[in-house]
């Protein structure tokens, strides 16, 4: 089970790669950076976080099961636009590519690994700064892009499928899978976005043994809206 964590890993890695390497369709809206030491949360229309407080906001250690590590800088995403065949599901394929669709002032990464060589799921979390009050424009711009990319989508030769809107508890974020074909495989990828003031945080999860168990768990996903002020 462990082998099949590791290699569901490198493939997650490779569709994030491949889809952040092409350009440029998504809106991708530039923001100052303005680096602080403050609190991890900020007002709304306050300066954004720089990228040392965004680091010491995000999770590092093990959580209900699951170890959450400093994603490798060869595994971070690159930054970039991404051609994606229709405007709707531009938000959806920014997510893919391993951003949100609005440029944020800062980002940060984190790779997730189950502790039971049972579980296969694996993900990612990754935190996004914003000042202006962008923070709510970029949650809005996946929201609003859940329920209109209906159907198949493409983005780097790959195909997507079924974006479907998941029940998220709590106002101010929203979750989703969508499915796609990789290598000759159906593969179901498990998102969720919320935002804690002018900070984003995203989740990835896959689990290719149980695609509907796939979720980053809500433990997870609580410990790091805490550790956020939310």
């Amino acid at each position: 089970m462990r082998t099949t964590a590791r290699i569901t890993a490198v493939l997650v890695g490779a569709v994030l790669v491949a889809t952040a390497a092409c350009g440029a369709d998504a809106d991708r809206d530039r923001a100052g950076t303005a680096p602080t030491n403050g609190s991890a949360r900020t007002a709304s229309g306050g300066a954004a976080l720089g990228k040392d407080a965004l680091d010491k906001a995000a999770l590092v250690g093990t959580v209900a099961g699951y170890r959450v590590t400093r994603t490798a800088a060869r595994d971070i995403p690159p930054e970039g636009g991404y051609a994606v065949n229709r405007k709707e599901c531009a938000p959806i394929g920014a997510l893919i590519g391993g951003h949100l669709p609005v440029q944020p002032a800062a980002e940060v990464f984190r790779t997730v690994e189950p502790v039971d060589p049972k579980d296969a799921t694996v993900g990612n979390v990754w935190l996004s700064s914003y000042g202006d009050g962008r923070a709510a424009r970029a949650l809005a711009a996946v929201d609003t892009a859940v329920d209109r990319c209906r159907g198949s989508f493409t983005t780097v030769g790959l195909t997507y499928h079924s974006v479907r809107r998941v029940k998220s508890s709590g106002s101010g974020q929203a979750a989703f899978r969508v499915t796609a074909d990789v290598g000759g495989q159906r593969l179901t990828m498990n998102y969720r976005v919320v935002r804690s003031g002018d900070v984003v945080a995203g989740f990835y999860g896959v689990n290719m043994l149980h695609p509907e168990d796939g979720a980053i768990p809500d433990a997870v996903v609580a410990a790091q809206v805490a550790r956020l002020g939310g």
